[in-house]
């Protein structure tokens, strides 16, 4: 029995795939991104099944949800595929078409997906932590940088300590720069209560 080789071109409503067989490309079909229509579709092809997703915003929800259906399911880096398959049309129907061939040339560069829930939520909150902090230093920056702008240095007291900044923020006698300020610091607030 031969493989199907499927190449899926996802995108947030409809998915596009190609199923090659053989060398050839034997079905072309669109269904919606969902985990039901996604499955039906594999579900309806027989023999061993390979598939390839390129990494994206919903490759990691795919793979978790797909694997069991397929007997191989790749998510690959969507940078090295447009250097191997990037000449010619660009459609969905034919990156879709390029991707099931890329796939049983074995020319894809696997990116890491795992299974493990635990791990997926683990990996979402350091994200969430990482991007927080840059939010905090991105705020903190912005305060420096106005205070700079007008000559002015902010004491490291004032960032921490709200009485230090009440008392700090009565010695300014800019009052246009006060209002900046007031402004630029409930951003900063609003990151760090986060």
């Amino acid at each position: 029995m031969s493989t199907n080789y499927i190449g899926a071109d996802v995108d947030c409503t409809m998915t596009e795939l190609a199923v090659e067989r053989n060398g050839k490309i034997v079905i072309k079909d669109r269904v919606p991104t969902d985990i039901k229509s996604l499955r039906e579709f594999l579900g309806s092809l027989p023999g061993k099944k390979e598939m390839v997703i390129e990494e994206g915003p919903m490759a990691g929800w795919l793979y978790r949800n797909l694997k069991s259906g397929v007997d191989k399911l790749v998510v690959c880096d969507p940078r090295r595929n447009k250097l191997i398959g990037g000449d010619g049309e660009k459609t969905d129907s034919i990156d879709a078409q390029n991707l099931a061939t890329l796939l049983r040339g074995g020319y894809l560069r696997e990116v890491y997906h795992t299974e493990d829930e635990c791990r997926v939520a683990f990996k979402e909150m350091v994200a969430l932590y990482h991007d927080r902090v840059k939010d905090a230093v991105r705020q903190i920056n912005k305060l420096r940088g106005c205070c700079r702008s007008n000559g002015i240095r902010i004491p490291s007291r004032v960032l921490k300590d709200v009485f230090a900044r009440k008392k700090w923020f009565e010695q300014l006698d800019n009052p246009n720069l006060s209002r900046r300020l007031s402004i630029l610091w409930s951003g900063f607030d609003v990151v760090m209560l986060c």
